[in-house]
């Protein structure tokens, strides 16, 4: 339900609020007051084309606000059109996308404009209407989910059958790649090792100089350092008794232990140096190797590890395409089979269901004065079967006797469509919770059938929040509420205005619709028998 709309800014409106309420909500007023103008904007609300035209001639931007309640939900829509045509869109004051916009416009209001009706002209539309009458959403749903799953699984299908060509020279670069890789069996940290070996093994003979003169030094001279310290050690231990002395000597003797350590640490350093001519050359080899793989396969160690992972990863999908292509296959040929189950229900439901619907429409159509006319649902194969199954759908109809039903789409004329929507609406059942809005549903129609379009309409409101726009009194009688727009001419503008009529000022809007510019005692007396007799009806 619609309650609140705001634009300002929009063609030749500089402000315009108006309050909408369930039920039946009529829009009247002068030829150019401005009232489709109303309904363009609010079309401009919740689609996503705009244009810089509709901004008001010296305004900076258009904006359109609508307040919509749907359930227990709220929706704030906001639409905001610059000079430039560029245009933004808010939902409960957060911007969104204008597809965003567009959804929730499709989920929330139908507007019907002037004469066009788009959605009986589309004969794409037809199955969803159709099914929405028999109730069969859910069953064309089902199959369209199937239907996505099998082209999904078609698509990865044909992707596997183009990836397996050339996937055997793939597969034999792979397992060579891995195998250098595991061939060499690295180690993290390996070539910073080899690295300071060869440092070693290069100044080898410098090493063994620098150790012996350190061990002769410390330990085999006549005056070796370690030779002292027991000297020293002799010297004091006559004095054990003296703390001092005793603390002294022990520091000597720690000294001499770290000295027996370090001639440990320099004979062990030797045996590193032991010659080995091959070790060299090995190291060097061994380097090259590891350079070899880094230009292959990363830079790093962990570089190198995460190729080699993702190469296995990759070799093992590989080898396994040919057991998915087969699962696949299997795959699609089952959904293939249920698919064609799926259709095949789904016809025979659509099928089953199409008499009762026809004399629904041809009896509500006799009702809105289109007696003796002829309506078909001509259901044909398509060929193939996609996501609203395998039938075609043409609405067929013939308004004069004795001529061939043809399509609907091609022959109605406006005020035909007017009263055929409303027949469909009628047997619909209004099970939709959305507003719908007629601009001048009463195109080519008038007298009688005018006043059974009306009561039609007001049938609607019972089930759904209908605005409509008229300039017949037949139809604007059975108006719950009623709005009157007016264009207001000033001095260097013209602006639109919108306002809800009271009792009194609905009888003389009315009385205006019946007589023109001179309004009569006999037009308000047959205003208000008019009035008196529409509000009888509705019991």
């Amino acid at each position: 339900m619609l309650t609140f709309l705001k634009v300002t800014g929009f063609a030749i409106i500089d402000e315009l609020k108006v309050e909408f309420e369930d039920g039946l909500n009529i829009i009247t007023g002068e030829t150019g007051a401005g009232k489709s103008i109303i309904i363009n904007a609010l079309s401009t609300l919740i689609n996503a084309k705009a244009s810089s035209e509709m901004v008001r001639s010296n305004a900076g931007q258009a904006e359109v606000t609508g307040h919509f309640f749907k359930g227990d939900e709220e929706y704030l829509l906001k639409r905001i059109i610059n000079a430039t045509g560029r245009s933004r869109a808010l939902l409960n004051d957060s911007p969104v996308t204008l597809n965003r916009m567009d959804e929730l416009g499709n989920i929330l209001i139908n507007i019907y404009g002037q004469n066009e009706f788009q959605h009986l002209l589309d004969k794409t539309s037809y199955i969803e209407m159709l099914d929405n009458i028999l109730s069969l959403e859910e069953d064309r749903e089902s199959l369209a989910e199937k239907v996505r799953e099998i082209k999904g699984a078609a698509a990865l299908l044909e992707t596997k059958k183009k990836e397996i060509v050339g996937r055997d020279k793939e597969i034999t670069l792979l397992e060579f790649q891995i195998d250098e890789i595991e061939r060499e069996n690295l180690r993290k940290g390996e070539e910073d090792e080899i690295k300071e070996r060869l440092k070693v093994l290069k100044d080898a003979e410098k090493i063994r100089n620098a150790l012996l003169s350190i061990r002769e030094g410390m330990y085999e001279d006549d005056k070796a350092v370690y030779g002292m310290f027991r000297t020293f050690i002799m010297l004091l231990k006559p004095f054990n008794d003296i703390e001092a002395i005793e603390n002294l000597k022990a520091k000597i003797e720690s000294m001499s232990f770290v000295v027996e350590d370090i001639l440990l640490e320099t004979k062990s350093m030797e045996k590193m140096l032991d010659d080995d001519p091959d070790e060299l050359q090995r190291l060097d080899d061994r380097l090259s190797r590891l350079h070899v793989l880094k230009n292959k396969y990363g830079k790093a160690f962990e570089d190198i590890m995460l190729y080699k992972s993702e190469a296995e990863k990759k070799l093992a999908y590989l080898k396994s395409i040919s057991d998915d292509i087969e699962e696949l296959e299997k795959k699609n040929n089952f959904l293939d089979a249920e698919i064609s189950k799926f259709a095949d229900k789904l016809s025979a439901s659509r099928r089953e269901g199409v008499p009762g619907i026809e004399k629904a429409i041809i009896d509500e159509l006799g009702f809105l004065s289109m007696k003796g006319i002829q309506f078909r649902v001509e259901m044909t194969e398509k060929g193939v079967i996609d996501e609203d199954g395998k039938d075609d759908i043409e609405l067929l109809i013939s308004t004069n006797p004795g001529e061939q039903p043809k399509p609907l789409r091609k022959i109605a004329s406006g005020g035909e469509l007017s009263r055929i929507m409303l027949a469909i609406k009628r047997v619909i059942g209004g099970d939709e919770e959305r507003t719908l809005v007629f601009d001048e549903i009463d195109a080519g129609i008038g007298g009688k059938v005018a006043d059974m379009v009306g009561q039609r309409l007001k049938d609607l409101s019972k089930k759904h929040q209908v605005i409509c726009i008229t300039h017949l009194p037949q139809i604007a009688v059975y108006g719950d509420h009623h709005f009157l727009v007016e264009k207001i001419q000033e001095k260097l503008t013209t602006r639109t205005n919108i306002k809800k009529l009271s009792i009194q000022e609905k009888v003389s809007e009315i009385a205006r619709m019946l007589g023109g510019a001179a309004i009569t005692e006999k037009t308000i007396l047959r205003s208000e028998e008019m009035l008196h007799n529409a509000e009888k009806s509705r019991y």
